[in-house]
């Protein structure tokens, strides 16, 4: 015999709302299931979101929120700051003066190449630095470094051939297409991984030790290399604008 509509359309809501709590209660078992098997003390990563400073440079001088450390001072011209000539060694440093109050840290700016096809001369921007205690190994901080075809997350060590160590993990020097002009890079520090950005895209992440860069380095900061007045030192280096630093509250 054919049911009803009526009592076809009762047995089937009735049905449904079975289906339903069935449904309910294993997603509730589940989640429980899934919450007693996760580690204890399994926390997110802090995120470097909040600002400790910016600078768009317009204006006529660095002024004293910056401390300018090594070969030569960086300076400011058309409100970016640039450290063409710079010479090719020491780097040439500019340190915001307030230290970070997180180990957490994450350094931006933007790229302007000013016309420069820099194929020696490179820019960075730097995190995890103790001025004061330069030229010791990784003292000067961490860079995300590039010139127009080449990039590498790396810290100076003077004991070394080329004075500086690639991040474990990553080349000494990686090949790259020359990034868009103004195009922001972002280098982020959490514990003792590196990784860096452009425009937002993940393009490099490595390690460098504790013992080497202290997480209580908390000083960031650009750094700029002028390699056109040497031989085969080829273009200037690029300028930045628009850098911020930030740190995990």
């Amino acid at each position: 015999m054919v049911p009803s509509a009526e009592g076809f359309h009762i047995k089937y809501t009735a049905l449904r709302i079975t289906r339903v709590v069935a449904t309910l209660a294993f997603v509730v078992s589940a989640a429980a299931t899934a919450s007693a098997q996760e580690p204890a003390g399994l926390a997110l990563a802090p995120v470097p979101n909040t600002v400790l400073a910016s600078d768009d440079f317009n204006r006529a001088e660095l002024g004293p929120n910056w401390v300018t450390v090594g070969g030569g001072d960086l300076y400011l011209n058309n409100g970016q700051i640039s450290g063409v000539g710079t010479p090719s060694v020491p780097l040439s440093f500019a340190y915001w003066a307030e230290p970070s109050p997180s180990a957490t840290q994450e350094v931006s700016a933007n790229v302007r190449w000013s016309g420069q096809n820099p194929a020696h001369s490179a820019a960075a921007v730097v995190l995890r630095a103790n001025p004061s205690r330069i030229p010791a190994a990784g003292a000067s901080g961490v860079q995300f470094w590039f010139v127009d075809n080449l990039m590498g997350i790396m810290y100076e060590d003077p004991d070394v051939p080329l004075k500086f160590r690639p991040a474990l993990g990553t080349e000494s020097y990686v090949p790259t297409a020359k990034f868009p002009e103004n195009a922001q890079i972002t280098l982020r520090a959490v514990g003792t991984t590196y990784t860096a950005y452009v425009n937002g895209t993940q393009v490099l992440q490595g390690t460098v030790p504790e013992s080497v860069v202290p997480l209580s380095q908390r000083t960031m900061g650009v750094q700029i290399q002028d390699d056109s007045m040497v031989a085969d030192g080829g273009e200037p280096p690029a300028d930045f604008d628009d850098w911020v630093a930030r740190y995990a509250a």
